[in-house]
């Protein structure tokens, strides 16, 4: 891959998550940067969308540890390690999302170095953190196999690393994303890259940011450098199951989640 690929890769990524940022639909039109809309954005995330996410990162076992997280977004997993004691720092390609981080943290008077960074070459020294979280990020980056790295160079030995990445082996690629590429015939009109970049939510943008999609198999292989590595899968709905959803109920979808949920989840040591 060249470097003028792998520009053009992340510039798509700045554009889709600067003009779309990520979790804005679930503010539901609410003003950005007031109590209301962040309020509404946490409630969206841990509530709605993920319910079960608080409960595999447990933020509150890092007081007083130092975390870093990757690609900070809006800032809310972010504050959730923040109030729970942390001392956090964050990197992310979107500008936008720095400003609207900023503004919650300086709204909730709470600190963290949030800087305009790749997660391909962190600007940071070996051994920094106690933990490195990325939820839902370093599988939008070309060199995803150096992000790993790096996540595992500024981490302490005996430090945390907690990635979550989008999982080949789900429910929602098959009977959603690989349904419509195919008995739509979508195949003929647009590329398989297109198709994935739909996963990302976009209304005022048409960017075609790079998505990749991992099973547990390779993302042990991607994280082959931690010395213990622990997977977990999560995240699934009766309308991941496409046009079979109407004779599916949301206990039998929950039934298929540890196998066919969205999220792969490794919790790694250094």
């Amino acid at each position: 891959m060249t470097t003028t690929t792998i520009d053009k890769d992340k510039q798509e990524s700045i554009r889709q998550w600067s003009e779309d940022p990520c979790g804005l639909v679930g503010a539901n039109g609410l003003e950005v940067g007031t109590k209301e809309f962040y309020e509404r954005i946490n409630q969206n995330r841990y509530d709605e969308y993920a319910p079960w996410l608080k409960k595999v990162v447990n933020f509150s076992r890092f007081n007083k540890k130092k975390v870093l997280e990757v690609g900070f977004g809006m800032g809310t997993d972010l504050m959730q390690f923040a109030e729970a004691g942390a001392e956090v720092w964050g990197i992310d390609l979107s500008p936008v999302h720095k400003e609207i981080s900023e503004k919650r943290f300086a709204l909730y008077n709470k600190t963290a170095n949030l800087q305009l960074a790749d997660a391909e070459n962190m600007p940071f020294p070996d051994n920094t953190f106690d933990a490195v979280y990325s939820f839902g990020v370093i599988h939008h980056t070309p060199n995803t196999e150096k992000a790993a790295k790096e996540i595992h160079r500024v981490l302490k030995p005996g430090g945390k690393a907690i990635i979550g990445l989008y999982h080949k082996n789900s429910a929602y690629y098959y009977f959603v994303l690989m349904a419509k590429y195919i008995l739509l015939f979508r195949f003929l009109r647009e590329s398989y890259r297109r198709t994935l970049s739909r996963i990302e939510y976009r209304e005022h943008s048409e960017a075609c940011p790079l998505v990749k999609l991992y099973t547990e198999s390779s993302m042990r292989t991607l994280l082959k450098d931690f010395s213990h590595i622990d997977i977990s899968i999560h995240h699934i709905e009766k309308n991941h199951f496409g046009v079979i959803k109407s004779i599916i109920s949301d206990d039998i979808a929950k039934k298929f989640e540890n196998k066919l949920g969205w999220y792969v989840m490794a919790e790694c040591t250094k």
